[in-house]
């Protein structure tokens, strides 16, 4: 019994001694475990708003983080994670919470296909807005003015003035003689040509004549266009006159191509030439 007592004695305090170290490394632990939440959470928090990223919660138990977010895109809460797990002590993130953040990114590149698309429409308004094609079929009527013309110039030329029409030769002349040119893929007026209408306005105010505008346009051009855009020539000088107080119902449009040029298309002052609208008394 006396050899047996010691050895029992010694277990016994082995075995108090385990727990009671047992219990340190508990918590230890666990004190360790609330100093690597409450270090990490504010460094987790300054990273969070430092890479811009709101509405994005974290906490820590140890050294998990946890990230929540009920107002937060997943792309958010991804990209926190991201951030969280890059600082130096941190095992690993977790998300819960979130919304699908991809619908606004692909209705904000909506729009952008109708922004493409619009410069293209716009286009062709703008060159067929002015096409009538109703007066086109009074396109054979344009050449009746031409051989017209030199048979009214000489009449007034033995009489100085003809009753008819309240003009004289010269004043006659002064109209059919009146050119009017366009720039390269113009179709509306300058000063210039403003001006050279303007003089003519009081004669056509003071007569009861009657006016045929004939437009042109230059070689090369758009196939199939030629018509077209000769007439929005004609047209702006016609709207030009009825402007000036010339009753619309005394003017003829026609537009006649590349037909009769004056200039040789070959040159680039050929074109220029040809570029151009007429007046014809009828």
């Amino acid at each position: 019994m006396a050899d047996t007592q010691p050895t029992t004695m010694r277990k016994v305090g082995t075995a108090v001694t385990a727990v009671l170290l047992g219990g340190t490394v508990v918590a230890g632990a666990l004190v360790g475990q609330n100093t690597n939440a409450k270090s990490l959470e504010p460094t987790a928090v300054k990273a969070l708003q430092s890479a811009g990223i709101t509405g994005v919660d974290v906490s820590f138990k140890g050294r998990e983080a946890y990230l929540t977010g009920q107002g937060a895109t997943d792309a958010q809460l991804q990209q926190a994670k991201q951030v969280v797990e890059g600082i130096y002590g941190v095992r690993w993130a977790t998300i819960s919470g979130g919304t699908a953040g991809t619908s606004p990114a692909e209705t904000s590149t909506a729009p952008t296909t109708p922004t493409e698309t619009t410069p293209v429409p716009t286009a062709t308004p703008t060159e067929t807005a002015p096409i009538e094609p109703t007066p086109s079929t009074t396109e054979p009527t344009p050449t009746a003015p031409s051989t017209t013309m030199p048979e009214t110039t000489p009449p007034p030329s033995a009489t100085p003035t003809t009753p008819t029409t309240g003009l004289t030769a010269d004043q006659v002349s002064q109209i059919n003689n009146t050119v009017v040119t366009f720039a390269n893929g113009s179709y509306s007026l300058n000063a210039a040509a403003k001006k050279s209408l303007d003089a003519v306005v009081p004669l056509l105010a003071q007569s009861s004549v009657n006016l045929t505008i004939d437009g042109y346009v230059s070689l090369p051009h758009p196939a199939g266009r030629e018509t077209i855009d000769s007439k929005r020539r004609a047209q702006a000088v016609a709207d030009y006159l009825v402007a000036q107080g010339i009753d619309t119902s005394r003017i003829t449009v026609v537009g006649d191509g590349s037909a009769n040029p004056v200039g040789d298309n070959a040159t680039t002052a050929g074109q220029a030439a040809n570029r151009r609208a007429t007046l014809t008394v009828s």
